[in-house]
């Protein structure tokens, strides 16, 4: 894809830091600050209606990225009304119309500028998780959940992997007298990750951030299990969740998961939380229910009776957009991987950002997209990125 340079100067420099502010503002000022995120919302919109201009303008619809990634949107949006609701938070589908106008504009014409920005973001606010990090958390949101500077304790993993996957995008674009930047924001951050855990163990945090690491390591001694690592972990994780769900798999490794991560072989009660999730799949297995079914997946009375998580990603994709919903998702994964190559640092750096997301999906489930499509997209885009090395430094 080739862009009018004219915008760059708009792009880079104005709407891309607005859009990245506006949009990953921490989540407590929810709940702090009720009269300064209506105006974010506002501000959002603002974003929103720069970039409709600019996708007409410069022609980003002409872009299959564009269609894998909001088809399926559309098609999650078509099966709630199918099931007769409303699509909450409309604002949150437009944020994802704006990141994708940012992303790929930035990533074509600025990739370091782009990376190196939403990498800081991300770095301050899991920072910021972390120092005013309070036992018992800062307030409770609506379905009961104890909440911190990012929501619930396990939101910290989505924001964590999307981190590191810029920051190390970054470091692989920078120049290597200016590789401290990265390094730097890669200590923050795992300074901030390790002490988080420290005062309150998130499983899921732990394992991530060690596979990212030692992944991310090891990629640079390039033989043929690393390769094979790098081309089939995401797929073979996502046989893996398959076989959890559907067959309690994790059973074969029982002792680790409590003598090791010190978590009951059933996952903290996911078990029978997952067999109330299917049975609602089992209903409606092709098109699920839509992203406003109000269900709860209760299997007690106790703090089930107001579960509203599926605590799986699989069983997330196909709760709520069934088996065809599953498909393009998991079709928009696989051109990110296939796009991004194993032959690069960038295309592994992508390999492993979503390793990382399919041993996540394993006990969670996406919180949201804005994470996770910034993360496919580098994927998408990964081709025009890496000829920004071969090109002056610019920031």
């Amino acid at each position: 894809m080739h862009t009018d340079l004219e915008h760059t100067d708009l792009m880079n420099d104005i709407v891309m830091p607005l859009a990245v502010l506006l949009i990953y503002f921490p989540t407590c000022l929810s709940y702090y600050a009720p009269g300064l995120v209506s105006v974010i919302y506002l501000a959002q919109k603002f974003i929103f209606l720069i970039c409709a201009l600019m996708f007409l303008q410069l022609r980003l619809y002409r872009n299959k990225s564009f269609y894998l990634m909001f088809g399926y949107i559309l098609w999650i949006i078509i099966v709630t009304y199918i099931n007769g609701d409303s699509v909450p938070e409309w604002g949150s589908y437009l944020n994802l119309f704006s990141i994708y106008v940012v992303s790929v504009y930035c990533l074509e014409t600025n990739p370091v500028k782009y990376t190196g920005f939403f990498s800081l973001v991300l770095t301050l606010l899991l920072l910021f998780n972390t120092l005013l990090w309070q036992e018992g958390g800062m307030y409770q949101n609506a379905n009961r959940q104890y909440c911190f500077v990012l929501g619930t304790k396990t939101s910290m993993t989505e924001y964590q992997i999307a981190a590191c996957c810029f920051i190390w995008v970054y470091h692989t674009l920078l120049p290597k007298e200016k590789k401290g930047k990265a390094s730097i924001m890669y200590g923050v951050l795992l300074a901030s990750v390790i002490l988080w855990n420290i005062r309150q163990p998130v499983t899921t945090s732990v394992l991530c951030i060690i596979a990212f690491t030692v992944l991310i390591i090891i990629q640079k001694y390039e033989n043929k299990i690393m390769e094979i690592v790098l081309k089939l972990g995401f797929w073979i994780l996502l046989i893996f969740n398959f076989a959890v769900v559907f067959f309690n798999a994790q059973m074969y490794f029982a002792n680790f998961i409590t003598n090791v991560l010190h978590e009951s072989a059933d996952l903290n009660s996911r078990t029978p939380i997952w067999q109330v999730v299917l049975a609602y799949i089992y209903e409606s297995p092709w098109i699920g229910y839509g992203v406003n079914s109000n269900t709860y997946f209760s299997f007690d009375t106790g703090t089930s009776s107001y579960n509203q998580a599926t605590h799986n990603g699989l069983l997330f994709f196909l709760f709520i957009g069934g088996i065809i919903g599953t498909i393009l998702i998991l079709v928009l994964c696989y051109f990110s991987l296939k796009q991004s190559g194993v032959n690069s640092t960038i295309g592994k750096i992508v390999h492993i950002s979503l390793i990382c997301f399919s041993i996540l999906w394993v006990s969670e489930q996406l919180k949201g997209y804005s994470l996770f499509f910034p993360v496919v997209l580098v994927g998408l885009c990964a081709s025009t990125i890496r000829g920004h090395k071969e090109e002056p430094y610019i920031e």
